[in-house]
């Protein structure tokens, strides 16, 4: 009977628990398929199967005890942290276009504009700082914020002042106008 190629055996399984780790980025498999990569070496050094098997077990053991402690560390810090549009939650903009006939508003967090609605279904005008409470989809729940004296009041630019201005992209335009000025603007046009 012919003897198994371990040499190879060896090297598919290290390659086999490699790609597993990068489909799972634990640092489980990680300490395994080193050991399976020495494994392999040792068989190319002539070693009998039952030492490459000990050599495996040993490098595997002291891999897994040695990347664990990382493992914790890294997984610990990415755990608490959000993707996407999840990480806007919580963040504080403000509504830069009201209402139209295909979306509630736009907002802008973070400095990325975003369609909005308001979790209480009130109507929000530009200018109106906000919080994002939820994602749905590809657009924000938001909730406006208690309006601040005028020392403190929040900043954001008004699409309508923007183009009027002759600026084409709202979003880029340097000229801001105060809250509390546009809201009393707003309400006297009312």
């Amino acid at each position: 009977m012919e003897e198994l190629p371990w040499f190879w055996i060896w090297i598919v399984a290290a390659a086999v628990l490699f790609i597993g780790e990068m489909l799972s980025l634990s640092f489980f498999l990680l300490p395994f398929a080193i050991g399976a990569v020495v494994a392999a070496i040792c068989n190319a050094l002539g070693l009998e199967l039952v030492w490459q098997i000990i050599v495996f077990i040993v490098v595997s053991a002291v891999s897994l005890a040695a990347l664990r402690p990382f493992a914790r560390r890294i997984t610990k810090k990415a755990s608490g942290a959000k993707a996407g549009a999840e990480r806007l939650v919580g963040m504080k903009g403000a509504v830069i276009e009201g209402q139209s006939a295909t979306r509630d508003f736009r907002v802008k967090v973070d400095g990325e504009p975003w369609n909005a609605s308001a979790a209480s279904g009130a109507t929000l005008v530009p200018g109106t700082p906000i919080e994002v409470l939820a994602v749905n989809s590809n657009s924000l729940v938001v909730e406006a914020l208690p309006q601040k004296d005028q020392s403190d009041s929040y900043r954001e630019p008004l699409a309508s002042e923007q183009t009027q201005k002759g600026v084409k992209d709202p979003l880029e335009a340097p000229h801001f106008v105060d809250v509390d000025e546009s809201r009393k603007k707003s309400s006297n046009e009312q």
